[in-house]
């Protein structure tokens, strides 16, 4: 699948411009340009499943707020034109200006950020996204492969490592508690078809 990239902007546009835009449903903002992001129904629905997961055990444990994927992120203050969406998003109690989600998009770091890798994704350009929530500080990020049944996990200090299909997703101490099985979350996807 190629990705699609709008034509470019006589000027890039701003985070702002683009949170007002209708093109920026299924598109991210990467340096002033909106760049589509093609989502599978698999990606999309596991996406889904693990939010529904740990929405499940926030209601138990009021940790802080989780959202889904088309929730943008503006946490390089250095780059005013750039919007990334994962596919979840955790930020702790108690660090969100005023205690509840803002109107637009998203402006703190978030303690956990979930890709789910879609077939459209591009290594490169998928790469540099996992290297841009590092360098913004993110403490732990979980990628899901569907078609592997693998998962990375890496975050701003620490090295990137392999859970394997019949491993465990951690929530260590950012979501302390909370655990998912990899085999059990592939398995639940298939049952969906």
């Amino acid at each position: 699948m190629v990705r699609m990239t709008a034509p470019a902007p006589a000027r890039p546009y701003t985070a702002d411009e683009f949170l007002h835009m209708p093109e920026n449903e299924g598109a991210e903002l990467v340096d002033g340009r909106i760049v589509a992001v093609p989502m599978g129904s698999i990606s999309s629905w596991i996406g889904g499943e693990l939010l529904f997961l740990v929405r499940s055990f926030l209601q138990s444990n009021d940790l802080g707020w989780v959202f889904p994927q088309e929730t943008g992120m503006t946490i390089w203050p250095d780059r005013p034109g750039h919007v990334r969406k994962p596919d979840l998003v955790f930020v702790r109690k108690g660090r969100l200006p005023g205690g509840r989600p803002p109107a637009g998009w998203l402006t703190v770091v978030p303690d956990l950020v979930v890709e789910v890798v879609s077939p459209g994704d591009e290594i490169e350009g998928f790469e540099t996204k996992l290297d841009e929530y590092r360098a913004a500080g993110i403490p732990l990020n979980w990628v899901i492969y569907p078609g592997t049944r693998r998962a990375h996990v890496l975050g701003a200090n620490r090295p990137r490592t392999e859970i394997a299909p019949d491993g465990i997703l951690d929530g260590e101490d950012v979501l302390p508690g909370f655990t998912c099985k990899l085999a059990g979350l592939f398995a639940a996807a298939e049952r969906a078809d």
